[in-house]
């Protein structure tokens, strides 16, 4: 996209006026569409843990740099994602697996809204698939503490457990 038009654009929103003000402490999320591996039919709605839960699923499914949506405007977050499928089918070192779990910690720990994150990984024997268990304080209290129980497999990442979850 040209210079020209990226320069109109950000001139139009600079004239819009805000409708609702952003949320002050104690941190208010809002909701949003559920979609873990998709748009529900009835274009469900989240919040709280579920909210959280799904943005973490999401970041842990996406390739490093793929974010396509704003891809044309350049403001993709190139940092944004850790596709946790990809280091299945593996020979991997006790080092290499311990790395994954501070890799996933860094990459859910991106998100402002997660005050706390713990990541336990334990690879099968063969390398085939991976529990992942992440324990997660979010920084807006009213929410608590939850853990998130995931099972990477070939078929994709499956939600095995949300503990806590309101």
């Amino acid at each position: 996209m040209s210079k020209l038009v990226l320069d109109a654009i950000a001139a139009d929103v600079a004239m819009l006026t805000r409708v609702v003000e952003p949320p002050t402490d104690p941190i208010g999320w809002g909701s949003d569409l559920s979609c873990g591996e998709d748009l529900t039919e009835g274009m469900d709605e989240v919040t709280g843990q579920r909210l959280l839960a799904e943005a973490v699923i999401r970041r842990l499914t996406t390739p490093r740099g793929s974010l396509p949506d704003v891809r044309s405007l350049d403001l993709r977050d190139r940092n944004y994602g850790l596709d946790l499928a990809s280091y299945l089918n593996r020979g991997v070192t006790a080092l290499e697996v311990r790395a994954l779990a501070t890799n996933v910690r860094s990459e859910v720990s991106k998100d402002d809204r997660l005050a706390n994150v713990s990541v336990t990984v334990t690879p099968s024997p063969t390398g085939s698939s991976l529990a992942v268990e992440l324990r997660i304080t979010p920084r807006d209290s009213r929410l608590g503490p939850f853990s998130l129980v995931l099972a990477v497999t070939d078929a994709g990442v499956l939600v095995e457990e949300l503990r806590g979850g309101r």
